[in-house]
């Protein structure tokens, strides 16, 4: 390292640059200069390549870059400056900054500057701070222009766990879609380093690749962020960050958490995310209208309601016999009718309201035996009234059969041979099922309600939970094929107009939109650290020992109270 010149500016400040002299162009010797003389605490002005198109100045923690010019004249304050010593700069600079003296770079994407080979590397604070949304580095550092027609993705695969249900349809199904289409050069999977086996198929794809830290346009969440991720990741991975809310349920109810004080720390995570991500798809405008009620400070122009696509049900031919699984109930059932219940047991899905609909079919006549498949869940299921309804069940008519997860093979052989699904649910954000069910020749009893209201186009649907509206319209479909068809034909029409193909055209429509809009101004504050603290929050108040102390707290508020 050695002087290549010294400069001395119109108030007569002398300044003695280090790097090769060629780069200090006349327009650039006197955007230094006149920087130089506009505030007596800048000791060091530095050349730095970035992709600002026409040049910024910013503050730094110390120099770097190409070249770097030193304020010589703060010599009797910090000391003298020694150019032809290789560490002198570092320890003088820091020096300086310990007397509050500053450093500034001048960024430019400049052919010259950026071929040009750096004299000195960014400090750790300043790397560290070039992906901080609230430093001045981030913006200089990480500015974006997006390319029209050319869109590298980074998505988030974290909840494709071991079981396939509704979230897991949406990341395998959107990922296929999305790499037949032609804008998208490139599809990177993180966390997981591992696909689950029904999803192990997405890699033979030559646009996709799993485990990739390239930097991307966009990072997808295509599943409801919660703390298993973090943003501040993400947005050190892409330029833009959009995420997914598939429902509002964990939000509304209380009991799918530990605590009253973790429901409140998950309710303030799910409103920060909204808040500090650029894009945001639900996957119905039921859900999109219920979040801006939650958090009215999103910008309707960063929300997109985008309806699952359909098109993947009923692909195969449904199988004459279940899966090993189902080998016993399949002998047990034999040539009887059965009416199916398909899902987890959370409280939501009214797996126990199903029961007195089936009961209430009986006692009009129908006999059929009712199966209630799906895994069963802590702390939020409906299992204790499902267990007393079934114990002080008398009717032998029919009989319940009560399986928990289901193979694909055997979820495709219930939905196929089912006389009707029952599906009570009263919480959604789109509902799969109906149209599982009609695929293969199947109708469905569901509410009229929110998306699938909105979705469905189903006519003469039961209008509220009431056992004896769902039980008259079991009966009508247990009896009468026309209104079998009927039912099947609409749900079949929904299907037709929802495919994965047109999703993925709208979702990269949208992420090319995100790209072309400002970074969201609170990315600065971020759900980072809100997820962070949620999350250790939640895995506290959700503890056995927390739960277990509960009784001693409300002692302790009790003997406070005057």
């Amino acid at each position: 390292m050695s002087t290549s010149e010294t400069l001395r500016t119109r108030r007569g400040r002398t300044l003695v640059v280090m790097g090769d002299p060629a780069l200090l162009t006349m327009d650039r010797m006197s955007e230094f200069t006149r920087r130089a003389d506009s505030d007596p605490r800048i000791a060091t002005l530095s050349l730095v390549a970035g992709p600002a198109t026409s040049g910024q100045w910013l503050r730094a923690a110390g120099p770097a870059g190409v070249l770097v010019a030193v304020a010589s004249d703060q010599a009797d304050l910090v000391g003298a400056f020694d150019p032809d010593d290789p560490d002198a700069l570092a320890a003088w600079s820091r020096a300086a900054a310990e007397r509050g003296l500053w450093h500034d770079w001048w960024v430019t994407d400049d052919a010259d500057v950026a071929h040009a080979e750096a004299i000195v590397a960014m400090s750790e604070v300043d790397r560290a701070e070039a992906d901080d949304p609230g430093s001045s580095r981030y913006p200089a550092m990480r500015a974006y222009r997006p390319r029209r027609g050319s869109l590298s993705v980074t998505v988030d695969v974290t909840w494709l766990g071991p079981h396939q249900t509704g979230a897991q349809v949406l990341t395998t199904a959107a990922l296929e879609a999305l790499a037949a289409d032609e804008r998208v050069t490139g599809l990177h999977l993180i966390g997981l380093s591992e696909l689950p086996p029904y999803a192990a198929h997405l890699t033979s794809h030559s646009k996709v690749v799993l485990g990739s830290s390239v930097i991307s346009d966009i990072v997808w969440y295509p599943n409801q962020i919660d703390g298993r991720s973090n943003i501040a990741d993400a947005r050190r991975l892409g330029a833009r960050v959009v995420a997914t809310y598939l429902d509002l349920i964990a939000y509304d109810i209380p009991r799918y958490h530990g605590s009253e004080q973790a429901w409140h720390a998950y309710r303030t995570l799910q409103r920060r995310v909204a808040l500090s991500v650029d894009g945001i798809v639900t996957i119905s405008a039921d859900v999109a209208h219920r979040l801006a009620e939650e958090v009215p400070r999103l910008e309707p122009q960063r929300v997109l309601p985008l309806p699952l696509g359909l098109d993947h049900v009923g692909l195969e031919p449904a199988p004459d016999e279940p899966g090993e699984d189902l080998a016993d109930l399949a002998k047990t059932l034999g040539a009887k009718r059965f009416v199916l219940v398909l899902g987890n047991d959370f409280q939501h899905k009214n797996r126990d309201f199903a029961i007195r609909v089936w009961q209430r079919a009986l006692q009009a006549g129908q006999p059929c035996e009712l199966v209630l498949a799906g895994l069963h869940v802590k702390g939020s299921s409906s299992r204790a009234g499902e267990e007393d309804l079934a114990a002080r069940h008398l009717d032998l008519r029919g009989s319940i059969h009560t399986v928990g997860h289901v193979s694909p093979q055997s979820r495709e052989w219930l939905l196929a041979h089912a006389a009707v699904v029952l599906y009570p649910t009263s919480a959604e954000g789109f509902g799969l099922v109906p149209y599982e069910a009609a695929a293969l020749g199947t109708p469905t009893v569901f509410t009229d309600f929110g998306p699938l209201h909105e979705i469905s186009g189903v006519d003469g649907l039961p209008t509220t939970w009431s056992v004896e509206q769902h039980a008259a319209d079991l009966l009508a479909l247990l009896a009468d094929q026309d209104a079998r068809d009927r039912r099947v034909a609409a749900l079949r029409a929904a299907i037709g107009t929802h495919t994965w193909s047109a999703y993925a055209g709208r979702l990269v429509d949208f992420f090319e939109h995100v790209t072309r809009l400002p970074e969201v101004a609170t990315s600065a504050v971020g759900a980072d650290a809100a997820a962070a603290d949620a999350a250790a929050l939640s895995a506290v108040l959700s503890s056995r020992s927390w739960r277990a102390t509960a009784p001693l707290r409300r002692f302790g508020r009790r003997h406070r109270q005057p």
